[in-house]
Formats: C-alpha cells, sequence, structure tokens
C-alpha cells in the first residue's frame, strides 16, 4: 500500500511529466467531463464583469453554500496562479464580424 509521501510524491511527478506535455495540465484536471471549472467569484462586481464578458480573477477555493460559483469553460481561463487557485478569466471578443 502506498504511504501518503508517496502519494504526494507520485502526484507531483505526474503533474510535472503532465506539464511538460500540456501546459494547461492543472486547468484540464480541474475540468469536469463538460470541460467546466467552478469559479468562486468573491462579489457580485466581479461575477457581473464574468457575464458581462470582461477579464476578471476568480478562485478555484472556497466553496461554502454561500458562495457565488459558476461553471467556467476551461477555455476562457487563461492561467492559474498563487498555487493553481487563481483563475484569471479571460475577456471575450468584442470583434464583430459584418
Amino acid at each position: 500500500m502506498e504511504t501518503v509521501t508517496e502519494l504526494f510524491k507520485r502526484l507531483a511527478k505526474e503533474r510535472e511529466e503532465g506539464l511538460k506535455v500540456n501546459p494547461r495540465y492543472d486547468i484540464d484536471k480541474l475540468a469536469d467531463e463538460n470541460g467546466e471549472v467552478p469559479i468562486y467569484f468573491h462579489s457580485n462586481i466581479e461575477y457581473r464583469m464574468y457575464l458581462d464578458g470582461k477579464s476578471v480573477i476568480g478562485s478555484t477555493e472556497r466553496f461554502l453554500h454561500s458562495d457565488l460559483l459558476r461553471n467556467v469553460q476551461k477555455d476562457r481561463i487563461e492561467k492559474l496562479t498563487d498555487g493553481r487557485t487563481l483563475a484569471h478569466i479571460s475577456a471575450l471578443s468584442t470583434t464583430t464580424i459584418d
């Protein structure tokens, strides 16, 4: 049976190898079968910015019943920072086609 220490070492090695192949490895691992990542928005202002298609930062942590959560398509997440907890969500394109 694998010890907790061995498990963490194995997971760290898997992540390291995964990042070599796919720079978006962490985002892909967080995504569900629909390609969505649950994101916590700190305030209604940040949530409104997300809904308006603006660039905003959300969190992949802190899920309480009172938290404002939204499943965000992983393709809209630019990167994860601060220990893979802050999700930088890109703005939607405002380009129109005539």
